[in-house]
Order: C-alpha cells, then structure tokens, then sequence
C-alpha cells in the first residue's frame, strides 16, 4: 500500500497542475526551468519517492500558474510552483523543500519561506 501511495506522490509531483491564471503569452522572457530540491534530514522517509539531496526538474511550458503537491510522513503541503506574475522574469526558479516548510531562491543563495507543511 505505501509503495503505491509513493507512486502515486510522484506522480503527481510530477504533473504539477496547470491552473487557469495566465499572463502575456508573447512575453519575451524566456520560460524558467523551476528545481525542487529534497533537503529533509537524511534520516527521514522520502518525500514523494525523492530521497534527501535529490532535484526534480522541469520547464515551464506555458505562462500559467503551476502548483506542486507534496507529502511527507504525516504531513502534505501544495504550493505554487510557479507564478507568472512572481517568477516570469526569472530564467530559474529553485524551491528547497526543508522541515520547516518550502523556501524558493532564484538564485541559490537567498532563501525566502513562501509555505509551511501542514498536518491532518
């Protein structure tokens, strides 16, 4: 059961729904690559079948708001992962998913906590 739990958290990270919110399609900014990088103690299960120390990356594709689901052990969070408005004139876009919640960087050297986990 927990393996196809895990499956299925992966899964759905991976996808990252499209919502509806979009901006200029013609913008002449080139799209982000957006990194989500597992940064949870070592010692802890894995997030979404992402072990402490890995990225999972991808592209934007389009202009639109992009949200990622995430859990781990008893807790589970959602976040956007991409906001145009916010991130639209970034080439990248990393989130650094930690204990204490999920902090995003466009430049992997100051970290700003956007979100928190939450639990049942």
């Amino acid at each position: 059961m927990t393996s196809w739990i895990n499956f299925l958290l992966f899964l759905v990270l991976q996808l990252c729904f499209l919502s509806t919110a979009t901006t200029n399609e013609h913008d002449d900014h080139p799209l982000p690559t957006v990194y989500v990088i597992n940064a949870l103690p070592k010692s802890s299960k894995a997030m979404n079948s992402l072990v402490n120390g890995e990225v999972y990356k991808w592209r934007v594709s389009k202009r639109k708001l992009h949200y990622c689901v995430a859990i781990w052990e008893r807790f589970f969070a959602s976040w956007h992962a991409f906001q145009p408005r916010r991130d639209g004139n970034h080439e990248t876009l990393f989130w650094m998913v930690e204990e204490d919640g999920f902090f995003i960087s466009w430049d992997k050297a100051k970290w700003v906590r956007k979100y928190r986990w939450e639990t049942e």
